[in-house]
């Protein structure tokens, strides 16, 4: 026994409306794969060498020449060592892709392994991250002087 609604219900078909993704909407999506691929660890990541820069689309200029720069080592404080940095590429400073290429020289070890860093502040949030135990314990100079007048 058939009511009249059910011929209707087998008649109808859902719909989907596809969208197209804005740019924001993609950046999160983007943002959603890294930490994804953060997740399942290093041995998913791909080799591709586009996935291996840390800025893969920078565009130097023709002239242009990495300024020398001094690695860190943890004997500063890192937020010195940010600031010797920018003093140096002033030039470029609002040129985050430039400003995030060059300082990859200054890094070693586990810090190559950051991931993706889309802007400057990232790159500059991470390293802080990374080295806070230092800042902590970086001594300020009046407190060295304090230190010394005691004696």
């Amino acid at each position: 026994m058939h009511n009249r609604l059910e011929p209707n219900l087998w008649q109808t078909r859902p719909t989907l409306a596809i969208q197209k993704v804005t740019p924001p909407a993609q950046e999160k999506l983007n943002l959603l794969k890294e930490r994804l691929q953060d997740i399942k660890g290093t041995d998913s990541h791909s080799l591709d060498v586009v996935d291996l820069c840390l800025v893969p689309d920078v565009g130097l200029p023709a002239n242009f020449k990495t300024p020398k720069f001094e690695k860190y080592k943890g004997s500063i404080c890192p937020r010195v060592h940010l600031a010797m940095y920018c003093r140096k590429m002033v030039a470029y400073i609002h040129n985050d892709k430039i400003l995030v290429h060059c300082f990859q020289d200054n890094l070693t070890g586990v810090t190559l392994s950051w991931g993706r860093i889309r802007t400057w502040r990232d790159l500059a949030e991470a390293f802080l991250r990374q080295y806070k135990y230092n800042e902590d314990m970086t001594p300020y100079r009046s407190r060295l002087q304090n230190l010394s007048k005691r004696e």
